[in-house]
């Protein structure tokens, strides 16, 4: 609803009116800005000197689980940038080899160097403390020390 009270020319309704929202337009705008923040966020990650992973994986109502992925990154200039990066859905059942080969998938897809990753948080899946995990975020080196935290919540 128009708001009386509201004195800008952007929210009067005769600024939509030349505005075509037909489903097919509607469908095309949003495909055109999701594919212009993955090349935003495909360009930023290039110059991540650290970055760190956080996964949560759930079940909708259709008994499909979801695995989320968000990345946090800091660059030369110490900016900060966090973002979420894919939901991936997968049926049957979520091994900690599924989840992981579907985070590497997400990640290696945005360009991630691997060398660069510091921690992995998730939100209490532990079957992701594998070496298999451990090795890809350390860069394969064994001396590399990797963060991981898993956080789960208790029902008090």
């Amino acid at each position: 609803m128009y708001d009386q009270g509201c004195r800008s020319s952007l929210f009067r309704p005769a600024a939509f009116a030349n505005l075509s929202l037909s489903r097919n337009t509607v469908a095309e705008r949003i495909s055109n800005l999701s594919e212009n923040l993955s090349r935003q966020l495909t360009e930023k990650v290039k110059f991540f000197i650290a970055f760190s992973i956080t996964i949560d994986e759930r079940t909708d109502i259709t008994d499909t689980a979801q695995l989320a992925i968000f990345i946090h990154g800091l660059d030369q200039e110490m900016c900060v940038t966090e973002e979420f990066v894919e939901i991936i859905p997968m049926k049957g059942t979520t091994t900690g080899d599924v989840i992981f080969k579907n985070l590497v998938g997400a990640l290696d897809k945005l360009g991630a160097d691997w060398t660069r990753a510091v921690s992995l948080a998730t939100g209490g899946a532990p079957q992701m403390v594998g070496c298999k995990t451990q090795r890809k975020i350390g860069g394969c080196k064994p001396s590399t020390s990797v963060f991981m935290a898993f956080c789960t919540r208790s029902s008090v």
